[in-house]
């Protein structure tokens, strides 16, 4: 039982989010763009209110994200408890940060301009894939070629 003690008490908050990480996930974008359906049935929601939301919300989905990393179960060895899916620290936190941007490309597509929040959920995307796919590594894939 050591994996219980490395990683403190924060082991319940991260497996609660991680068994709800839909909900987090699809219910964060929903708290995000929450305040735009409210405005098109002129409800106004003060801009530090839909400041304090967003930031409260990408909050809870990096503790996801983390919770998944830490104590997800479809890498874990059962023998060990350690993790089966080794990735380097530069890629975790540039996977993240495609998160991060998502979610914040969400709320400028609401907040300030569609077609630039767009370009940003985009550009977000296609940087976390190219983090996750080993793209960072230099270029070199070992094959020789």
């Amino acid at each position: 039982m050591t994996s219980e003690t490395e990683s403190g008490g924060l082991n319940p908050l991260f497996r609660l989010l991680v068994a709800y990480r839909f909900l987090v996930y699809v219910g964060g974008l929903f708290v995000i763009g929450l305040p735009l359906v409210l405005s098109m049935v002129d409800v106004v929601v003060p801009r530090a209110a839909r400041t304090v939301l967003v930031v409260a919300v990408l909050c809870v989905m990096v503790l996801t994200y983390v919770g998944e990393r830490r104590v997800g179960h479809d890498h874990i060895d059962p023998r060990t408890g350690k993790s089966t899916e080794e990735y380097p620290l530069e890629m975790r936190v540039a996977v993240a940060l495609a998160v991060v941007g998502i979610a914040a490309g969400v709320y400028v597509a609401i907040e300030v301009n569609a077609l630039t929040g767009l370009v940003f959920v985009v550009g977000s995307y296609f940087f976390g894939y190219l983090a996750y796919r080993g793209g960072f590594d230099g270029g070199d894939d070992g094959d020789g070629g």
